[in-house]
């Protein structure tokens, strides 16, 4: 029978960051379960922007990961690098602009029009921001084949940026490697093209997982890092997880010529889709969907945009960046990221003794975070400071095998 000590299941940021955290305590005989290629699912097809805007519990998680990467890009272990480029969120009707507007005035909410402005004030919080009238976009930023007459209002956000990669456009698989490479040297072992099918329980104990490969491998403690994969493979543990998962189709776009200027990355806040630029010609967009049909597409083997999908987005972003017409789509995929009822983590214990979570929005900024927490509670029974901001407990229904101790 095979046995490790501690299986990590899902070899994405957030999993990789736990197996660091639990090597840099002194755990001996990690192994992480990947049924792909490390990185290459959610993290894969993040556009790896990050920032540490957001309410006070969050905000102090997203701190954390600011202050390993910078030790991270003082010695590399892999080869990403730093764009720093600001956000811009525009707005183009009346009633959005005025919501910024007081957003930066402190009166995010007054008469309530935040909320109906789809605005969600807390996001904003913790973080420099500055509004900008449409009119006055020019006067203030190079911003040469954005659309300012169609702009009632901008927020401006400049702390913001996205990691790419020396070898290739795209740079969140290569902040990834940052936690496998010294999870490596600590000892991990990483075992990819290995499907996890379910984890198993006996009584109210987790003793191992089952893979398609290996059969059954026993563990003493099992930690569940599969993302929006998460929810179904403990289905069978019976164990119900407050998450949804969230669809977001991406689109590259290659531009005839590269640009001479760097943009910001730019939001279309009534459309929600951004405007990504990258690397040498490349321009990603975003585009996040609220319909049921993308989130079925979840089930499909090869996940793709659809048709609609596509010209919501380019309709939207060429309106705003006309240049964007000519360029070429040459690569689309439909990610999945993970959406707790409060946008927050879940971290830590759960009611099967002997299973964690490692779920979390936003892997790249919370991932950090989640990893240091999941290793004190595993390692330490230490339910650490952030108990309440990330514990499966915080959800009516629910509680973990600690405090039921």
């Amino acid at each position: 029978m095979t046995r490790t000590s501690y299986a990590i299941v899902g070899g994405g940021i957030v999993g990789a960051s736990v197996a660091y955290h639990l090597s840099e305590r002194g755990a001996d005989d990690v192994t992480v379960y990947e049924r792909a290629g490390l990185a290459s699912a959610t993290t894969a097809k993040s556009t790896a922007m990050i920032g540490v805007a957001g309410p006070e519990p969050v905000r102090r998680l997203k701190a954390y990961g600011f202050r390993l990467y910078n030790d991270f890009f003082a010695d590399p272990a892999a080869d990403p690098s730093y764009v720093h480029t600001g956000r811009l969120r525009v707005a183009t009707t009346e009633d959005s602009a005025a919501a910024f507007e007081r957003l930066v005035a402190d009166d995010p909410d007054r008469d309530g029009d935040g909320e109906r402005a789809g605005l969600q004030p807390s996001r904003f919080e913790h973080t420099l921001r500055e509004y900008v009238p449409g009119e006055s976009l020019h006067d203030r930023f190079l911003l040469p084949p954005l659309e300012t007459a169609l702009v009632e209002g901008a927020l401006y956000q400049p702390e913001y940026g996205y990691v790419t990669s020396e070898t290739s456009t795209l740079g969140p698989q290569a902040l990834a490697f940052e936690f496998v490479e010294r999870a490596r040297d600590g000892g991990v072992t990483f075992r990819t093209g290995t499907t996890v099918t379910a984890v198993r329980t006996e009584g109210s104990r987790a003793t191992g997982i089952e893979t398609a490969e290996d059969g059954f491998v026993a563990a003493d403690e099992v930690i569940c890092a599969a993302g929006p994969w998460t929810e179904p493979l403990l289905e069978g543990a019976g164990l119900e997880l407050p998450v949804d998962r969230v669809p977001s189709p991406v689109f590259a776009l290659t531009l005839e010529q590269p640009l001479s200027y760097t943009l910001p990355a730019i939001k279309h806040h009534e459309s929600s889709v951004g405007i990504h630029p990258k690397r040498d010609e490349t321009i990603l967009l975003t585009y996040t969907p609220d319909d049921a049909a993308a989130r079925d597409a979840f089930e499909r083997s090869d996940p793709t945009p659809s048709e609609t999908h596509r010209q919501r987005a380019l309709e939207a972003a060429t309106r705003l960046v006309p240049i964007l017409e000519e360029a070429t789509i040459t690569d689309e995929w439909l990610g999945f990221g993970t959406r707790t009822p409060d946008g927050r983590p879940l971290a830590g214990w759960t009611s099967i003794d002997g299973l964690s979570l490692a779920v979390t929005p936003a892997g790249i900024q919370l991932g950090p975070a989640v990893g240091s927490i999941v290793a004190r509670q595993v390692l330490e029974d230490d339910p650490t400071r952030h108990y309440d901001t990330v514990s499966i407990a915080r959800f009516d229904g629910y509680s973990d095998w600690r405090r039921e101790r």
